[in-house]
């Protein structure tokens, strides 16, 4: 008895070890650089000279923020490019979760492909992309030349105005697509093979399938992807950087490489740090109005 009581105690006191290890780590680098910028939100540091500056100036920051029309295209840029990602992964997670799910020759290697580009390095995704798509020695444009396209129709990809941005979000959506389509994998093998049966029995098509019993199925999976792909939309400085530093001109300038810009080329960091709470903010709406829906399966 004496035994046992002894080892529960060493073992509470691991586990309360190794909580005050993580809360500690937690604290120090995800709480107090949180706290910390949305001070220097309400402070005047937006030069060298008042780096260090105190001065509170209340929502000075914010309203500088509203009012720069560069800062908000920047963040116009960022919901449209959020707007695609989402789009393009929950489209293309549901058909690969689907097709993955049946069997085929090949299946488990053509599963094993989809971490490739999950578990490559992004700077190393970017010069490819770059190579792939160049648009005039790119082996793209090179076939689509071969083809019979006339070179002055030869879509520029990441070098045009108005392509760069969805051509970006695509990528984006290939690199992180292992983890939505891993997890809709699970889902739908969850799925009671005898729904499908019946609907097979009452004379019901691959899409009334998909339709009636698949997707409604899947939908508390779903609205989870869609909350971690809203929130990844978000996250697309290293993406964008490898891919176009914000190019052409500004037609990937996003929210995230603007706060870049603000904080460490012109110093504004007070005006950076409003830009940054306000993205969190945003981000934290859309991610509770949508956990708000999940619960309710």
């Amino acid at each position: 008895m004496h035994r046992t009581s002894g080892r529960l105690k060493a073992e509470e006191r691991t586990a309360w070890l190794f909580l005050s290890l993580f809360t500690l780590l937690f604290i120090i680098f995800k709480l107090y650089p949180l706290v910390y910028g949305v001070a220097i939100s309400f402070l005047d540091r937006n030069s060298l000279k008042n780096v260090y500056s105190d001065k509170f100036v209340l929502f000075s920051n914010y309203l500088k923020v509203f009012s720069n029309k560069t800062t908000m295209q920047a963040f116009v840029r960022t919901f449209q490019f959020s707007a695609m990602y989402t789009v393009f992964t929950m489209t293309f997670s549901i058909l690969a979760a689907i097709l993955l799910n049946k069997e085929f020759r090949g299946r488990t290697a053509t599963r094993t492909m989809f971490y490739m580009p999950y578990v490559t390095n992004l700077i190393a995704i970017g010069v490819v992309w770059n190579y792939i798509l160049n648009p005039y020695k790119g082996p793209v444009n090179r076939l689509l030349l071969s083809l019979g396209i006339a070179e002055q129709n030869l879509p520029l990809w990441l070098s045009g105005n108005n392509s760069a941005l969805p051509v970006a979000a695509l990528i984006h959506t290939w690199v992180g697509l292992a983890f939505p389509v891993i997890t809709l994998l699970a889902a739908l093998q969850q799925v009671p093979r005898s729904l499908i049966e019946v609907a097979d029995l009452e004379g019901a098509g691959p899409l009334q399938r998909l339709r009636f019993v698949i997707l409604p199925s899947l939908k508390p999976a779903i609205l989870f992807i869609l909350t971690i792909t809203i929130i990844n939309s978000f996250k697309n400085y290293t993406v964008i950087m490898a891919l176009t530093e914000g190019g052409p001109g500004t037609a990937t300038q996003v929210a995230s490489m603007q706060i870049y810009a603000d904080a460490f080329k012109y110093f504004k960091l007070g005006i950076a740090s409003a830009e940054g709470t306000l993205l969190a903010l945003i981000i934290f709406i859309i991610s509770s109005l949508i956990q708000r829906k999940t619960y309710e399966y």
